[in-house]
C-alpha cells in the first residue's frame, strides 16, 4: 500500500525526546507507567561521532546523531529483555520503570493513546505532484473491549490487539476506499476533497528535491553489488578489506549513505571492496552479525571483522571511520 506513508519512526523518538524522553511502559500485571525512560543518558558528540552510555543498564551505543544512539539504546535493551517478565534479565527494567515512572489509570493511558493517534502526521498522495502533509486520525475516537482495541475515523474502523494494529487496519480501510487518483474507490473525491482542505501541500521545489535524491539513490544503489552473508568470506580474502553495507529499502539514512558509499568504492578503487545486503533478504542477519540499527557498514578482512560503523553521520565522519582501515595508498 503506498496511499499514506507514516512519519518515520525516528521522527517519533526525536519527538518522544523533546518531550522529556517521556515513554509509556506497560509492565504485564502491574498497569501502565509514564517513565522518562532514557533519561540519565549520557551522550557525547566528538567531531559528528555521536556515542551514548546508558548507566542504569550498563549499555552503550554509537550512531549518526543523538537520536540513532537513543534507538540503538532501546534496541540493546528490547533484546536484553527479550525474555519478558518473569525472566531475570526483565525485573531490573521493571524496577527501573516503577522507580522512576508514575502508574497510569485506565483512562489517563486511553487518552495519551488517543492524543498520539490524532497528533499523527502522514503523508497523502492525491498524485505523485500533488501530494500533503495531514493530521488524518485528529477526530478519531478508540475505545477497547477486553483485548480488542478499535479506532474510528471516517465512518470506518480498524480493530487490533493493540493501538498500532488497529491504526494499520484503519489506515488499510481508507486506503481502499480512496483508491488512488489513476484507481479511484468510492471515496475517492470525499478523501481528496478533506485533504485538500485540512492539509498542507509539499511544495513543488521539495518534491522535485525528493526526486531528485531517490534518482541519485537508485543509480547508486546499482553501482555497489549485492552479496549474501556466506559470500563474505571470499569477498573478503582477496588482499582488500571488504565493506559490507547492511541496509533496506524501508531505511531513510541507508538511502543518504547509499551515493557517498557508491562514491567512495569509485575514490578507494583497489583500497577496499564496498558491498550490500539486504537485512530483509536472511533472516537471522540481524542476530549473525549483532547489530541493532542500519545502515550497519562492517569492514572484513580475510572472513574476520575489523571494524564496524552504525548509522550515518555524513561523509566526513564516514570517511574519518573507514580511512584507517582500508589498504595503504599504492606508491
Amino acid at each position: 500500500m503506498n496511499l499514506l506513508a507514516w512519519i518515520h519512526l525516528r521522527e517519533y523518538l526525536e519527538g518522544a525526546m523533546e518531550r522529556g524522553h517521556e515513554f509509556t511502559v506497560g509492565l504485564p500485571g502491574d498497569g501502565t507507567y509514564l517513565v522518562k525512560l532514557l533519561e540519565g543518558v549520557d551522550v557525547e558528540d566528538v567531531d559528528g561521532a555521536v556515542s551514548g552510555y546508558w548507566p542504569a543498564f550498563e549499555l552503550r551505543a554509537k550512531g549518526g546523531s543523538a537520536g540513532e544512539v537513543y534507538q540503538e539504546l532501546l534496541g540493546a535493551l528490547q533484546e536484553r529483555i527479550g525474555g519478558g517478565p518473569g525472566t531475570p534479565e526483565f525485573e531490573p527494567f521493571a524496577a527501573y520503570v516503577r522507580e522512576r515512572g508514575s502508574r497510569l489509570s485506565e483512562e489517563e493511558v486511553a487518552g495519551r493513546e488517543l492524543a498520539q493517534v490524532r497528533e499523527s502526521v502522514l503523508r497523502w498522495r492525491v498524485t505523485e505532484d500533488e501530494q500533503y502533509m495531514v493530521r488524518l486520525w485528529r477526530d478519531s475516537e478508540l475505545s477497547r473491549e477486553g483485548d480488542t482495541v478499535t479506532v474510528r475515523a471516517f465512518g470506518l474502523e480498524g480493530r487490533g490487539e493493540h493501538i498500532g494494529a488497529a491504526v494499520q487496519a484503519l489506515t488499510a480501510a481508507v486506503a481502499e476506499a480512496a483508491g488512488k487518483h489513476d484507481a479511484p474507490g468510492p471515496r475517492f473525491d470525499e478523501f481528496t476533497a478533506w485533504v485538500r482542505t485540512n492539509g498542507e501541500r509539499v511544495a513543488a521545489a521539495m518534491l522535485a528535491h525528493e526526486a531528485q535524491v531517490e534518482h541519485e539513490y537508485l543509480g547508486a544503489r546499482e553501482k555497489l553489488a549485492a552479496i549474501s552473508p556466506d559470500d563474505i568470506a571470499a569477498e573478503s580474502s582477496t588482499g582488500v578489506p571488504l565493506l559490507v553495507d547492511f541496509w533496506a529499502a524501508w531505511c531513510g539514512p541507508c538511502r543518504q549513505v547509499t551515493p557517498v558509499l557508491a562514491g567512495l568504492a569509485e575514490q578507494w578503487a583497489g583500497r577496499i571492496i564496498v558491498r550490500k545486503i539486504d537485512v530483509d533478504q536472511f533472516d537471522g542477519v540481524w542476530e549473525r552479525f549483532g547489530f541493532r540499527g542500519i545502515p550497519a557498514m562492517l569492514l572484513f578482512q580475510d572472513g574476520a571483522e575489523i571494524h564496524r560503523v552504525i548509522g550515518f553521520g555524513g561523509k566526513e565522519s564516514l570517511v574519518a571511520e573507514l580511512e584507517p582501515h582500508i589498504a595503504p595508498v599504492d606508491r
